[in-house]
């Protein structure tokens, strides 16, 4: 396959329903559910700065193990795209190209939308921000060189103060999801066959590792049960295994997937503290609700009017990860030049979410639409053009290697 066609080629595979897009509709359901466990989980504290039974809820139930359920998710979507592609690869001349490729269309997706919400709380915490909601001039500095660098997760991992991680902490795990972005295509192709018991190796790992800042923001669980899946969904064996009884049983799909997201937050929880390492439990029932989605086969959320919403935020997700945060901090600042921080009447809570839900629609918007989008689209174009240059660049070399035997 020429490095072109590689660029154009789907990422298909046995017993995964896709689109013409790509896209496994199913596994945007889960891509939804993951933001949504986030935003909430992120509405204590940052948001709600009251105390209420349903913040207290909503902080004790762990939901952040949403970002574990984004991590499995990628780990799957990117494997199977980068699989078919370096198969079968052996020389690191064939190899630089595909991966440069990758390497181009992640960075075009990821880093420009991601370094605009690095530098705009620096703007923020100068120009709006008397309650101090978006922290200080250092803090988030601090923070935007440690993004810059793809190293916000060791960055926060070592900060002595929580209340120092500055408004876009949330960029931690970006700065994982790219280690791993920069990692799996020279993993594919250095390990080959060893790569699966690599990974397994350190999946296992997962269940038994104490639990620590460092390993919180190395979580690799969720990315490795993600790539096992999409090596395991290129064997024939991965459609025979689809879990059809779901398809016609509504309410044991809706029971699947409440009970494990349940199970996810309670796993999570520091208060139950239902098992000692839980890092393992939370990546394992991630992959278990990316194995169900990869068949597309309406065993986790048939098609309906649920589904295209969920698919709607899906396609939205990392626009509202990057500015849940400082939207959050926005309402918090304007509510404190308006009211001085009383705590609000039952009346005025359920106005002041009302207000932070369009405002967040509004700012996820104008993100997706101006930045999001124009710049990713842009990706796939320079990816394109790359591909064809390295792929003359090749033809030509090989046409002149005769005429240097010969002279």
């Amino acid at each position: 396959m020429n490095m072109l066609a590689a660029e154009r080629a789907p990422a298909g595979e046995a017993g995964t329903g896709e689109r013409a897009s790509g896209r496994i509709g199913e596994i945007e359901v889960l891509r939804a559910l993951a933001i949504l466990m986030v935003l909430v989980a992120h509405v204590p504290f940052n948001l709600v700065f009251w105390s209420t039974r349903l913040g207290d809820l909503i902080f004790f139930s762990s939901l952040w193990s949403g970002v574990d359920l984004f991590f499995a998710i990628s780990g799957f979507v990117i494997a199977r795209t980068l699989l078919p592609k370096l198969e079968g690869v052996r020389d690191i001349g064939r190899f630089v190209p595909i991966a440069t490729v990758f390497w181009i269309r992640r960075a075009w997706r990821l880093w420009p939308a991601a370094w605009f919400w690095l530098l705009a709380p620096l703007v923020l915490c100068l120009i709006f921000n008397r309650s101090g909601a978006y922290n200080s001039l250092r803090d988030n500095w601090s923070m935007a060189v440690a993004g810059f660098t793809n190293l916000a997760n060791f960055y926060l991992a070592h900060l002595k103060s929580p209340g120092d991680k500055g408004t876009a902490f949330v960029q931690w795990s970006l700065s994982l999801e790219e280690q791993f972005y920069i990692i799996l295509p020279f993993a594919i192709f250095f390990l080959r066959h060893r790569l699966r018991l690599v990974l397994l190796g350190l999946f296992a790992a997962t269940f038994f590792l104490p639990i620590n800042p460092v390993l919180l923001v190395i979580r690799v669980g969720g990315l490795c049960a993600g790539v096992l899946l999409a090596m395991a969904a290129r064997s024939p064996l991965y459609a025979m295994c689809a879990p059809v009884f779901l398809g016609t049983r509504r309410v044991a799909r809706i029971a699947l997937l409440v009970g494990v997201v349940a199970l996810l937050s309670s796993l999570g929880s520091m208060t139950l503290d239902i098992v000692p390492y839980f890092q393992g439990p939370i990546a394992a029932l991630s992959g278990a609700l990316v194995w169900v989605a990869s068949y597309d086969g309406g065993y986790l959320w048939p098609p309906g009017p649920v589904r295209r919403l969920a698919e709607l935020i899906a396609a939205r997700s990392y626009s509202l990860y990057l500015v849940h945060i400082p939207v959050y901090f926005a309402m918090h600042e304007l509510w404190y030049r308006i009211y001085d921080m009383a705590v609000p009447s039952r009346v005025q809570a359920v106005a002041y979410l009302t207000v932070t839900l369009l405002l967040l629609a509004i700012v996820t918007e104008m993100n997706y639409t101006f930045l999001e989008c124009p710049l990713r689209e842009h990706g796939r174009i320079a990816a394109r053009r790359f591909a064809r240059n390295a792929q003359v660049a090749t033809q030509g070399e090989i046409r002149a290697r005769p005429q240097a035997q010969d002279a």
